[in-house]
């Protein structure tokens, strides 16, 4: 029954995406309660010699 096949695999693909945003979101949520005052300093922005 290849509809059934056709659903399975979209099932899969959408399951794995819907995972992989979810733990995209909880990573950055993560990251940025432990530690948010650990930033890389602001680099001088390099100014062209013939300007």
């Amino acid at each position: 029954m290849p509809q059934l096949d056709t659903v399975y695999i979209l099932m899969t693909y959408l399951w794995t995406w819907v995972m992989l945003h979810l733990m995209m979101q909880k990573i950055e949520n993560i990251l940025m309660t432990t530690n948010p005052t650990i930033h890389t300093p602001n680099k001088p922005t390099l100014t062209l010699p013939w300007l």
